[in-house]
């Protein structure tokens, strides 16, 4: 198991598990200091294992993944701690796993949201979406937008017009065609 292989590698087989992600309220600050090449290099292999379990099985973990992978240029301790975290929380939801139900009459579901202004530095928001088919997820994701929102009806408008949305347009579409 992919997951397995991760933890060993980052010599947390015998850690404690967390309930969460990250934890409340936690924002990654940018690193001011000199890049520290061992750091770097051991952030970057565990970031780059958590986005590839995030990308295939992990929806859970999109938005901490996500965040976090903006510092691989230049990751501090704190940064290296908190992706070491994300480690913790997926001991503790190893046996999880994407159920899809066949005798689901539910179709296709989409669904989308955002955070105004949740990077106190840059006043970004966040965006997120995911697909459902047969009550398990198909596709997610969650990333910065790309101009500040000024209001919460502003930021779920750029949501709305994300070009990275455009399997939940597709959604939306074809539902007011066939319905």
């Amino acid at each position: 198991m992919y997951l397995q292989k991760v933890i060993e590698r980052c010599g947390m087989l015998n850690t404690k598990s967390a309930s969460t992600p990250l934890p409340g309220g936690y924002y990654a600050a940018k690193n001011t200091e000199p890049v520290d090449a061992d750091l770097c290099s051991h952030f970057q292999t565990v970031i780059g294992s958590l986005l590839y379990l995030m990308l295939g099985t992990r929806p859970n973990i999109a938005f901490a993944v996500t965040h976090l992978s903006r510092h691989a240029a230049n990751p501090s301790q704190d940064h290296l701690n908190k992706v070491l975290y994300i480690c913790c929380y997926l001991i503790g939801t190893s046996t999880y796993s994407l159920v899809y139900n066949g005798g689901s009459s539910a179709g296709l579901i989409a669904c989308m949201d955002s955070d105004w202004g949740s990077d106190p530095t840059s006043c970004l928001s966040q965006t997120g979406f995911y697909l459902k088919l047969a009550d398990g997820l198909i596709s997610w994701t969650s990333c910065a937008q790309k101009t500040i929102a000024y209001s919460s009806t502003e930021a779920e408008y750029i949501t709305s017009v994300n070009p990275h949305l455009g399997p939940i347009r597709f959604v939306y579409f074809y539902r007011c065609i066939y319905l």
